[in-house]
This record gives structure tokens, C-alpha cells and sequence, in this order.
């Protein structure tokens, strides 16, 4: 994982030192807009998830804050990078490396926005709302990576509790942790949408 980070990380620099290269027609690769956003709010999902943990397993919140931590910082390093993977396998597989059949209708315009979640073809004027749409794409398939990976973490550190609790809890603070960032993702697309 460290060293797709660093190709990562080593890919964005050569292309912000080399500007031709990193052209509007290479599209938008989401993980570079949504890693960060992921990076942003670990902190404040850690605690949120503390809290949420320690009301459902009747445990002081001290004692979910590392359990919450090891999980989301588990699953923001390895779970979303995977989900973000599997997007764009599913864009690979149904566009050939393209892009999506564009926005001539409705129907379209969702295919195209669903298969190109992972990377965004260049449609410069339909970006204002394709990157918040994609972005919800990243986060829902995120969800299910984390509640698969962040149960596996944490029914072995609570080991002693009920797995269903445990299993129900995980559910439980996923769905507050992706709903926040999707709300906050619909709050950047109204936003786009009323200011263009």
C-alpha cells in the first residue's frame, strides 16, 4: 500500500511539475478529489464513530477511540484506494478505457456518470455536477468496503461482545460516516448547480 501511495503521490508531482501533460483531456481521475476529501475527514469520523460505538456496545468512549481509529484509518489507506479500484475496473470493462455514451438523454446521462465514476471523461461543461454525482458513486461503494473490512477489524478487537451487535454497530456508524460525506457532496453539487 505504501507504494501505490508513493506512485501516487509521485505521478501527481510529475504531472503538476510537467502542466502540458496534465491536460482538461485526460479527464478527471476521482481519487485525487476524493483520497484527500477521505484524508480530510478521518478525525472527525474516528470520533463520530467512537461515539456511536460506545452508545451501541455500552463501553466509555475511551475505549472506542483506538478500535474506531485502527478501523477507519484501515479502510481510508487500503479499503477506499480497493473500492475506487473496483469503480474503475467496472469503467475499463464497460467503456474500453472511453468514455460513457454522453448526455444526449436522461438515461445517458446516468450510465455515463455510473461508468465514469472512477475517472471522468473530459466533458468540461458537464463537470459542475459530474464530480459531486461521482464522488456519491466513490462514497456508496466505499460503504460497502468499509462495513466489510471495518467488521472484520473490529469483531476481533471486541471479541467478547455479541458478533450481530458488533456486525449492526459497523453498519450503524458507516452509514452515519457516508451519509455526512454525501450530504456534504449534494451540498458542493447544489452549490455548483446555483452558481453556474
Amino acid at each position: 500500500m505504501k507504494k501505490m501511495l508513493k506512485n501516487i503521490g509521485t505521478i501527481s508531482a510529475f504531472l503538476l511539475i510537467v502542466p502540458s501533460i496534465a491536460s482538461a483531456d485526460a479527464g478527471v481521475p476521482m481519487i485525487f478529489l476524493t483520497f484527500p476529501a477521505m484524508l480530510f475527514a478521518l478525525i472527525p469520523i474516528i470520533l463520530i464513530e467512537a461515539v456511536i460505538i460506545s452508545k451501541f456496545l455500552k463501553i466509555g468512549f475511551k475505549k472506542t477511540v483506538v478500535p474506531s481509529g485502527i478501523a477507519n484509518i484501515a479502510t481510508t489507506i487500503l479499503g477506499f484506494p480497493l473500492s475506487w479500484g473496483l469503480l474503475l475496473c467496472l469503467e475499463l470493462l464497460t467503456t474500453g478505457g472511453g468514455c460513457g455514451p454522453g448526455f444526449a438523454n436522461l438515461g445517458k446521462s446516468v450510465i455515463t456518470v455510473i461508468v465514469e465514476s472512477a475517472w471522468i471523461c473530459p466533458w468540461e461543461d458537464q463537470l459542475f455536477w459530474l464530480i459531486p454525482v461521482a464522488a456519491i458513486i466513490c462514497f456508496i461503494v466505499a460503504f460497502f468496503v468499509s462495513v466489510f473490512f471495518e467488521y472484520l477489524i473490529l469483531k476481533r478487537i471486541f471479541k467478547n461482545f455479541d458478533k450481530l451487535l458488533v456486525k449492526k454497530t459497523v453498519w450503524i456508524v458507516n452509514l452515519t460516516s457516508y451519509a455526512l460525506l454525501i450530504i456534504l457532496s449534494l451540498v458542493y453539487l447544489f452549490f455548483n448547480i446555483f452558481n453556474r
